[in-house]
């Protein structure tokens, strides 16, 4: 009986006839039947299955969308209105800028000190230091205003006590009193008309006003006007006036009496000053 062929690939029992194995179709001979040495066939050693292929690396390909340069657009009237207002406003902001800078630092490097007050005490000193120190943090505090005025008043700086007066008025027109101090600053430097013209103004915001009643008694005193004199004097008492004038009121009087007394026998009457600061 003839022998089978194991397929050498496969292991496949072939026939003896068989040219290839039936199974794989692994060439078995050249077509003669070929006996195995032994008189049997060998176990041939099992065929190590064949190793699939590896799949090729996936690789990775970077796609760029290629998008065409485009020309760009003119711009419009407008836009190019638009742009050159936007950098002539920028370019004259920092012109401003720099201008604002060099303007303080110049006013700074050339403020000149505030000259000392005549005439001021160690405690006036101190408050109108304070004063001033107020203003410098804020221009508009009228009540820093008053008191810098009122103390240069005090020490008969009449000139710088009109100026702090005067911005005090621009922010409170209703301040009677600096009205009346006001006048006599200007009745102290010999600016009669305008000190008649304030203390009338006072008399105007309110008409029982002592203290202009009483300086425009001594404005119409030292014009020899007595009568007028008296008649302001005894309205500034009848009004009630504060302390300290009362009896400054009662001399007035007094010396507009012996006026008309003295005047009706030939003599030169005495002058008379005006009041404030009560």
């Amino acid at each position: 009986m003839a022998h089978d062929l194991r397929c050498p690939s496969c292991g496949h029992e072939n026939t003896a006839e068989a040219t290839s194995c039936t199974n794989c179709h692994f060439p078995l001979h050249d077509g003669a039947p070929q006996p195995l040495a032994g008189g049997s066939a060998p176990e041939a050693a099992p065929a190590a299955p064949a190793k699939a292929p590896e799949p090729p690396a996936e690789v990775k390909v970077e796609m760029h969308r290629i998008r065409p340069i485009r020309p760009r657009r003119p711009a419009s009237a407008d836009q190019q209105l638009q742009t050159q207002l936007i950098v002539g406003l920028g370019g004259a902001a920092v012109v401003i800028g720099i201008l604002w800078v060099a303007y303080s630092g110049f006013k700074k490097n050339n403020t000149p000190a505030e000259a000392p007050v005549a005439g001021a005490s160690a405690q006036q000193l101190a408050d109108i230091e304070l004063e001033r120190n107020q203003l410098r943090a804020d221009s508009t505090n009228i009540n820093a205003q008053i008191s810098l005025a009122n103390v240069l008043y005090d020490t008969a700086n009449w000139s710088e006590a009109i100026i702090h007066y005067k911005s005090a008025m621009r922010m409170d027109p209703t301040r009677v009193t600096t009205v009346v101090d006001m006048g006599v600053c200007y009745y102290n430097l010999s600016d009669v008309p305008t000190a008649e013209t304030l203390f009338k103004k006072a008399l105007e915001m309110d008409p029982r006003q002592p203290i202009a009643l009483f300086n425009l008694g001594i404005v119409a005193e030292n014009r020899g006007e007595t009568e007028q004199a008296l008649s302001f004097y005894h309205r500034a008492q009848e009004a009630g006036p504060p302390a300290g004038l009362g009896e400054a009121l009662k001399a007035g009087i007094q010396r507009v009496q012996e006026k008309q007394k003295t005047a009706g026998a030939g003599g030169k009457p005495p002058a008379a000053s005006p009041g404030g600061g009560f």
